[in-house]
């Protein structure tokens, strides 16, 4: 590049710093011009506030100087800097510098001049070139000194001055405020008045029908004293609160309101009240839905959000609102309501538990501006209750009875007894319980009831009740657990046998306390003769004694109670009726009878201890004296029964045991795997605990004042014993020999046990046979009834032979008076009769032991017997003959209504005897014995009949080898002799044959060689019958060998042996009709069976006659139809002519019976009648609750 063009160069670049500098001069004078011309417009305002029109003017003059400044001072060296306009050329930039450097002055103007001319030479060119030499070295930009600006500084200072001076001062507002009103030129501004009002309200929003307090203040140099404001065409005064403070209110604005205020003629800015429309409920309704349980009809409460109801409830609000548009409900969550029409909202909800809420309304401008605050009170339902009393039976002590409450709030569903087995709950048994569906119940029930219960076994029971509560799953409350175990058969028993002992044991303390009894009555009585009055310390004793006597009177009557409980706990195993167990019961209730009167006596004495009348008072005194007597006779003689009943029924139980144990014994020779020696010891053990419990007894019956002779066969025992022995070694050898592995001899031993098993069983069978026997009729068997007979008959003819003598006395004595000579005499034999009488009563006294048939009847017979022999005895000694012969009379009549009673006792006797099984007489059979007797004849006259036609002989001794029980065995042969059997050799014995059933009218068979006396004939096939008449060895009349096991056939052939059968026919037939006779004659009937009766005899003659025939078989056939039309007749005529309710035997089969009327008699309740439940409020409820409860 040439010299020249670096000259060119440098002066651009002058150039340009050259407006640089122009433009930094012009900012700073433009702010400075600006600024200052800014605060004169403004201060112009602030001091002279201009109309609008004069502010339009003024702010637009601003405008304008303010962009001629800033085109001056910013725009145009802009222009030139970027050359958008042409500045200072290079001439006027030459002389700029020229003057600013001495040493260039004009040269750098030549040198442009000389490149200017158009005619160029190499001589001006170097001369330029030279010429440009020289001036390169010159720092042309530094002609331009930016920091000569500085001086224009002090001009933007003064504004700036001003500014900081206004803002220290606090006075910057004259600056705002004139900016603000220039700016708005449009704005109409008043000058500034001495005050200002303010509205101090946050918002100018009034709530609609609610007053608006409107609160305003002045602030300024002078404070009004009274202020208006003005809305709706009427100006109306502010209430002045303070200084300053004014205040007003809008009451109950409906629509929006405009309003200025004004004070001293200054006027505030117009102002606008805004009223907002508020969210209200116009109707409100709650529905109560309530759940069904609770029978409760569904209610609507209006105007209302409080209400009281039961749990479950389902709740509707329904509300109608204005200027609404959301309605809400507060509680633990938030409820919204659903609107399907505009102003009507509806919510629901199930309430539980207590519910407090609040109900809100609102809209686009209140929230929550209705708050309503409510509570609903919930009723729980509570649980059911159920309360229950438990009693043991008191004869029994194992049934319980229930009584139980049951009740709710709203009602029952259901009760249930539940049970099961201690050991295992998951056999739980659900029993359902009648109750009413009210809101009370109560109900009685007992267990075990009529439920099927393992014996042995220990059961769990409790009861458990249900409401109505659906929605809760129906609560349910549990009663206490309660326990029973129903106890085996053999342990019932035990513990009726040791309760009665125990009774026994209680009652035979309580004679001593009798005697003591007697020993201060005799004292009283001696006391009461010989005083005139009784003084305080005798009325004291005599107080003391009838206190006594009606302790040991409630003490008897506990006594007798408890052993008419113990009687009816033992349940008779066998059909037929106790006959000595109902008399010792009827004998039990006359004691009560008696103690009953005996408690009378008691009172009335008691009343009479403090009247005067002596002699009513010590007749009374004889009274109770002479009941004493007979009540400690009586009592000694319940306790003996009682003793003998209990023995009686502990041997009826080993008898039973000993049954029991013969058929285990005989199942176990049936066995083959399980007959092990560990079984049969076992069996063993059980036998020798029967013969322990058979010393107990022995030992027992010693004790009786007349024992029953139980006598023990040793000998038997000891051969039982013996088999078991060889069976349990032959058991062993047998275990031994198959460990041996030897087979063969195993089973021979097996075989030689089985042998002695049977043999063992069937002894056992024997013995329990033999004790049976001798435990009949009140122990002793038929040889003790008969025993009892024949004394009872004995004091009878005593009695009489007493009678006549009494009686023949008493003629003598009234055909003398009192000086004749043998009068001392004839009073000594009066005392030998009191002698003679003691004897009968001492026999009497002795047979009562024993036999429960002499009732109470008889000792106030004796007793009243001695009271008049007595009484004859002093009167006559006394020479009142007149009283003593009376005395003698009723002595007389008393004896003889005794013996009248026992007269009939001796019947009832003979006829029990006749009746009994073992009698061997056929006048006691009933009815219907003698029907199936009849049955059994014509059985037997068939098939004789069927053999004869056939030409048969010999076939009939195989019906004793039947396998069904003993109703084809048959008895004995000809048993029915009353002579010692000739001849006779023993039959052959059937086998297998088991006892026969129903056979009847037998009579007691005597004295026949090696056989025992027949008993009872065809009953129960028993019995070894001494035949009569028997023929050709082997078929001869010797029968049944067995003790009632076996029923012996008729041999094995023999050409007498049809004839043999057909005889013994013609006897039973012939017994059959002495019986209907017997008991036709004692039923009064004989009459009406007069040609049944004929009709027997025909068929015996016929048998005799035509033997086994037909026709006979045809006869036989008829009576016994006669005889079933015969019995209905008698059944028809003893039924009462009352209709009768029956029961559906045939689909119920229940054993049991309920127990729930004796629950009934134990709880002594009445039942309560169910009614539908009232809409009663709960405490009503409670209270009805509570009667029903303690009511």
């Amino acid at each position: 590049m040439s010299n020249f063009e670096t000259i060119k160069s440098k002066l651009e670049q002058f150039i340009k710093r050259y407006y640089i500098n122009e433009l930094l001069k012009g900012a700073i004078l433009f702010f400075a011009i600006g600024l200052l011309y800014l605060m004169v417009t403004l201060f112009v305002e602030y001091m002279l506030w201009l109309n609008s029109t004069a502010r339009t003017i003024l702010f637009w003059a601003f405008v304008v100087v303010e962009i001629g400044l800033f085109i001056k001072f910013i725009a145009i060296p802009l222009l030139h800097l970027f050359k958008l306009r042409k500045g200072i050329n290079y001439e006027t930039a030459s002389k700029l510098i020229g003057n600013h450097f001495p040493q260039v002055n004009d040269k750098l103007l030549n040198v442009l001049q000389l490149n200017q001319n158009p005619k160029q030479s190499d001589l001006l060119i170097a001369s330029i070139e030279q010429k440009s030499q020289e001036l390169q070295p010159v720092p042309f930009k530094s002609a331009i000194n930016f920091n000569s600006n500085t001086k224009y500084l002090k001009y933007a200072a003064i504004p700036i001055t001003i500014l900081v001076l206004s803002f220290l001062t606090g006075k910057i507002n004259w600056f705002s405020d004139s900016y603000e009103r220039v700016v708005n030129y449009q704005t109409a501004y008043e000058p500034p008045a001495p005050f200002h009002f303010f509205v101090i309200n946050e918002s100018l929003q009034a709530i609609e029908n609610k007053d608006f307090k409107l609160n305003v203040s002045t602030v300024g140099v002078v404070i009004p004293e009274n202020a208006q404001i003005k809305f709706n065409g009427q100006s109306y005064f502010l209430q002045q609160i303070a200084s300053g403070e004014f205040q007003y209110v809008f009451s109950l604005p409906k629509k929006a309101v405009e309003f200025t205020l004004s004070a001293n003629d200054v006027v505030s800015k117009r102002y606008r009240l805004e009223v907002v429309n508020t969210p209200n409920l116009v109707n409100f309704e709650m529905v109560l839905d309530y759940p069904s349980h609770t029978k409760k009809q569904d209610e609507v409460l209006k105007s209302t959000g409080s209400a009281v109801i039961p749990e479950g409830t389902n709740v509707t609000w329904r509300v109608k609102t204005k200027s609404t548009t959301n309605v809400n409900i507060y509680a633990d969550d938030t409820l919204a309501f659903s609107s399907d029409k505009i102003g009507q909202f509806e919510t629901t909800k199930r309430i539980f538990k207590n519910y407090n809420y609040n109900i809100t309304t609102s809209n686009n401008s209140l929230k929550d501006y209705e708050n309503l605050a409510y509570n609903i009170d919930v009723v729980r339902d509570i649980y059911p209750e159920l309360s229950i009393k438990v009693q043991k039976d008191s004869i029994d002590q194992q049934s319980l009875y229930f009584y139980g409450q049951a009740s709710d709030d709203y009602g029952l569903s259901k009760l249930q007894l539940v049970y099961y087995p201690s050991e295992d709950d998951s056999k739980k048994v659900f029993e359902p319980i009648n109750i009413s569906k009210s809101n009370f119940s109560e109900f009685i029930t007992a267990f075990p009831n009529q439920f099927n219960l393992e014996e042995g076994v220990s059961y769990q029971l409790y009861f458990e009740v249900f409401d109505n509560d659906a929605l809760h799953n129906y609560k349910r409350t549990k009663s206490s657990t309660f326990s029973y175990r129903k106890l085996t058969k053999d342990e019932e028993e035990q513990k009726q046998l040791n309760e009665q002992n125990e009774t026994i044991k209680d009652i035979s303390k309580t004679f001593d306390k009798l005697q003591e009894q007697d020993k201060k009555l005799e004292e009283l009585s001696k006391t009461q003769k010989e005083k005139e009055s009784l003084n305080f310390n005798d009325k004291k004793k005599f107080e003391d004694f009838l206190k006594r006597q009606k302790n040991q009177e409630q003490l008897m009557k506990n006594f007798n109670k408890k052993l008419q409980d113990n009687l009816e706990e033992f349940q008779n195993e066998k059909k037929e009726k106790d006959q000595f167990k109902e008399d010792l019961k009827e004998r039990l209730k006359e004691n009560e009878e008696q103690l009953k009167k005996d408690e009378k006596l008691l009172e009335e004495l008691e009343k009479l201890k403090d009247k005067i009348n002596k002699e009513e008072f010590t007749q009374k005194l004889e009274e109770l004296a002479k009941q004493n007597k007979n009540k400690k006779r009586s009592m000694k003689q319940l306790l003996e029964l009682t003793k003998r009943f209990y023995i009686m029924k502990k041997a009826e139980k080993i008898s039973n045991e000993l049954d029991k144990l013969a058929e285990k014994q005989e199942k176990l020779s049936k066995k083959n795997k399980e007959n092990t020696k560990e079984a049969q010891q076992k069996l063993n053990k059980d036998f020798e605990k029967l013969q322990e419990d058979l010393k107990d007894l022995k030992r027992e019956d010693k004790l009786l004042q007349k024992p029953m002779n139980l006598q023990r066969d040793e000998f038997l025992e000891d051969e039982i014993k013996f088999d078991q022995k060889e069976a349990t070694e032959a058991l062993e050898k047998k275990e031994q020999q198959e460990e041996g592995q030897k087979p063969e001899e195993a089973k021979e031993e097996q075989l030689k046990a089985k042998k002695n098993q049977k043999k063992a069983a069937k002894k056992m069978k024997q013995m329990s046979e033999m004790m049976k026997k001798k435990s009949e009729g009140g122990g002793g068997g038929g040889d003790q009834a008969s025993e009892d007979i024949d004394t009872l008959r004995q004091i009878l003819e005593n009695l009489l032979l007493y009678s006549f003598n009494q009686e023949s006395l008493m003629n003598i004595f009234e055909n003398i008076d009192v000086n004749n000579n043998k009068y001392g005499k004839y009073i000594i034999e009066q005392s030998n009769l009191r002698e003679h009488f003691e004897h009968i009563d001492d026999s009497l006294f002795s047979l009562s032991l024993r036999q429960p048939k002499i009732s109470e009847k008889v000792n106030s017979q004796i007793t009243d017997v001695y009271f008049n022999i007595d009484k004859a005895l002093g009167q006559l000694t006394e020479n009142r003959l007149y009283q003593g012969v009376s005395s003698q009379q009723y002595a007389i009549t008393a004896s003889n209504e005794l013996a009248s009673f026992l007269s009939d006792v001796l019947d009832n006797m003979e006829e029990s005897m006749n009746s009994s099984p073992g009698s061997g007489k056929g006048g006691g059979e009933q009815l219907p014995d003698i029907i199936m007797s009849q049955e059994e004849l014509n059985k037997q006259m068939e098939e004789g009949v069927k053999k004869s036609e056939q030409g048969k002989k010999g076939e009939e001794g195989k019906e004793g080898e039947g396998e069904k029980p003993g109703e084809k065995g048959k008895e004995g042969k000809e048993g029915e002799g009353e002579e010692p059997g000739e001849k006779g050799k023993s039959g052959k014995e059937g086998e297998n044959g088991e006892s026969g059933e129903n056979g009847k009218s037998g009579k007691e068979g005597k004295g026949g060689e090696g056989g025992q006396n027949g008993e009872n004939g065809d009953q129960k096939g028993e019995g070894n019958q001494n035949g009569k008449n028997g023929k050709n060895g082997e078929n001869g009349g010797e029968g049944n060998d067995g003790e009632g096991e076996k029923n012996d056939g008729y041999g094995e052939g023999g050409s007498e042996e049809q004839n043999g059968e057909l005889f013994k026919i013609y006897q039973q037939q012939q017994q059959l009709r002495q019986a209907l006779e017997d008991r036709m004659v004692k039923e009064g009937k004989i009459e009406s069976a007069g040609q049944l009766i004929k009709q027997m005899e025909d068929i015996e003659l016929d048998l005799l006659n035509s033997g086994f025939t037909n026709q006979t078989l045809q006869k036989m056939m008829d009576l016994q139809h006669q005889l079933l039309k015969l019995e209905n007749a008698t059944f028809m005529q003893g039924q009462d002519s009352k209709r009768k309710s029956e029961t559906n035997k045939k689909e119920f089969n229940q054993t049991n019976q309920s127990q729930i009327p004796t629950a009934k008699q134990y709880f002594n309740t009445t039942e309560i009648l169910n009614r539908q439940a009232l809409p009663l409020q709960n405490h009503f409820k409670k209270k009805i609750q509570e009667y029903f409860k303690n009511n």
